[in-house]
């Protein structure tokens, strides 16, 4: 095993973390913990990764080689003791030394490099876009120009062992051979709008990936199309073939025109794990539609490796054989992750402070290299690992102003290495420059006194420091107990008198809803955001002289139990002592009023909600709403 790779199956073994929130009664803390893979990928990550296990571990050293003036860097091949980038926006060609020096520059002026492939003699073809072409740069920097179709776009290029190159177009989607002599012939019609990647079999047979519609094509010897796999995805962004005649297939929806230089807030979670495997079907696309990484194998059968709703992949390739762990390069928060041969729970490997790693390239002696967009950089991926990384919780809500409590961590850290934790605070969504600063590192893992101010939002930050031994975090726990607030009595709806509603009970003659009252707690829905209490379900419409009906709608943000008082007065009373009880401690939202009970008259009904239940004696609070003249 080269050295590279040891350090990536040192992390294939990472397994599966947790964020639950738990929460209790008002008068109770609440206890924020993070402990899974799922929520852990919430946060953000600097030189740390993330494992399938529940932990946070340094990750793999990455290190910039070159940077470029152009924001894109979409293609990238290896070539000897050197590196070929092509660029985008005012285009360009570089040749770069492994130790990042630039020892060539083909400028294409206005057009973008999409694809690269390797002269079998000498330097690379390149093809440019829009006005598509197909030049061929020499190591010494001469070129010439080897192909000009009549299509707009060159997206994707490879040539075989007989010098031949084959030309993926767009707008159509065709594919051409140019032979070493020039000649050049029409191969395959997809009847696609694009081909943007293409592959070839060791065999010689032609593997190519589509958009609008994204498929996987092989192509024989006699020019015969067959479809291996119809996505539901708008386009397959590359194709990879093993040497065990397995190919990896990348499908994104709308990458191709998804990349902009303005930074994405989107959120990430990722459904991993082989998710189907099948031939001659589709499978459907996930909620989000973001991007998968399909393994087909050499019969035809083809499975999922990798699949996400909030990271869409550009590229994936093998280690260096099909038993290697898979990288997967994605946008737009340039994560690279890894997922084991056989298709179980990934690993968020690292991430590049860019938006988009748009291309991989791995050596023969196992180097990684990598291109990304936004801006446009190549960078190296080292065996070493790194010996400090960081990483920074989602922003938490505590629903309002809320006192914290303590901060505690689980954490391995052998030898010289350690975990230290930290805290800001704020009152706005975003966290920024009105937030309090980070804190001082807390010192007891069991339980260190948060020190932020009292606020709405909390965010933690881990640093992990190792020189020679790895550190590890595998859980961070917040407590807080958030400002009890007010319930409310939102809606109280009059019925008409003398109409009523029996109560929703199997069998016999159901009583009058609001008579005889149910005495389940009324809690409002803890999933809700707005902290609304169920209604009572009302049964069917009776009459019945005498009585009236009133039905209200209440909620407590702080998702307390509720109880409530219905009062009333004579319209004409003014003072606050004038209201008497009709009904106290009514656990559900509706109440029925036998006013034979009472003078004729006009009268004003108060329904009070009260949160004591949950609460200390000191803390409770009392909610009210008044209706008109009755």
């Amino acid at each position: 095993m080269t050295t590279p790779q040891k350090i990536f199956h040192s992390l294939v073994a990472i397994g599966v973390l947790t964020v639950g929130i738990l929460t209790s009664r008002a008068a109770s803390p609440i206890f924020w913990r993070v402990s899974t893979q799922q929520e852990f990928l919430r946060g953000h990550v600097d030189d740390v990764s993330v494992d399938d296990t529940g932990r946070i571990l340094l990750a793999p050293n990455v290190s910039t080689l070159h940077e470029t003036l152009a924001p894109f860097i979409w293609t990238l091949t290896e070539n000897d003791d050197s590196v070929w980038i092509g660029t985008g926006v005012n285009g360009a060609i570089q040749r770069i030394s492994n130790s990042g020096e630039l020892l060539s520059e083909h400028s294409v002026n206005d057009l973008t490099v999409y694809a690269l492939a390797k002269s079998l003699t000498d330097g690379v073809f390149a093809g440019t876009s829009p006005d598509g072409s197909v030049l061929h740069i020499a190591q010494n920097g001469e070129t010439r120009n080897v192909f000009d179709p009549e299509e707009t776009y060159i997206w994707s290029l490879t040539t075989d062992t007989s010098g031949n190159v084959y030309v993926g177009t767009g707008t159509p989607g065709r594919v051409y051979q140019v032979a070493p002599n020039g000649e050049s012939s029409l191969v395959y019609e997809t009847g696609a709008a694009h081909v943007r990647s293409l592959s070839i079999e060791p065999d010689g047979d032609l593997i190519l990936g589509t958009s609008d519609p994204g498929q996987v094509i092989r192509i024989d010897n006699n020019r015969n199309g067959f479809v291996l796999l119809d996505s539901p995805y708008a386009e397959i962004t590359a194709i990879h073939v093993t040497p065990d005649g397995s190919i990896l297939a990348v499908a994104a929806s709308g990458t191709s025109t998804g990349i902009t230089a303005s930074a994405s807030t989107t959120s990430t979670t990722i459904n991993t794990g082989s998710t189907s495997s099948q031939t001659g079907t589709t499978s459907t696309p996930p909620v989000g539609d973001k991007g998968a990484v399909y393994r087909i194998a050499a019969d035809g059968l083809w499975d999922v490796l990798w699949q996400s709703n909030d990271d869409t992949p550009y590229d994936a390739a093998f280690l260096t054989d099909a038993a290697d762990p898979i990288l997967v390069a994605t946008g737009p928060h340039g994560k690279l992750f890894q997922v084991p041969a056989d298709g179980t729970r990934s690993v968020l490997l690292t991430r590049i402070p860019v938006q988009q790693i748009t291309r991989l390239a791995t050596t023969n002696d196992g180097q990684l290299y990598l291109v990304t967009a936004n801006p446009g950089t190549l960078v190296h991926l080292d065996s070493e690992r790194a010996r400090v990384g960081t990483y920074v919780s989602e922003v938490h809500d505590a629903g309002t102003l809320a006192t914290w409590g303590t901060i505690n961590w689980q954490a391995s850290t052998p030898g010289d290495s350690k975990v230290q934790l930290h805290t800001r605070t704020g009152n706005t969504s975003m966290a920024g420059p009105t937030w309090s600063p980070w804190s001082e590192a807390y010192a007891d893992a069991g339980g260190s006194q948060i020190l932020s101010p009292k606020a709405r939002y909390v965010q933690w930050k881990a640093v992990l420091r190792g020189q020679t031994d790895m550190p590890s975090l595998q859980s961070v726990t917040t407590a807080y107990l958030p400002r009890n607030l007010a319930p409310e009595v939102t809606q109280i709806t009059v019925h008409p008198p003398g109409q009523v509603f029996q109560q929703t009970l199997p069998g016999g003659d159901p009583p009058i809803a609001g008579l005889d009252y149910p005495r389940e707690p009324v809690t409002s829905d803890s999933t809700s955001t707005n902290g609304e209490i169920p209604t009572t379900t009302l049964g069917r419409q009776v009459y019945r002289k005498g009585l009236r009906t009133f039905a209200w709608k209440a909620r407590d943000l702080n998702s307390d139990q509720l109880s409530f008082d219905v009062l009333y007065r004579s319209d004409n009373a003014t003072t606050d002592n004038a209201w008497r009880s009709l009904k106290r401690d009514i656990n559900s939202t509706i109440f029925t009023w036998d006013t034979t009970s009472v003078p004729n008259g006009t009268y004003v009904v108060r329904v009070q909600a009260s949160d004591a239940i949950s609460n200390t004696p000191t803390e409770r609070l009392l909610g009210t709403r008044d209706t008109g003249p009755v």
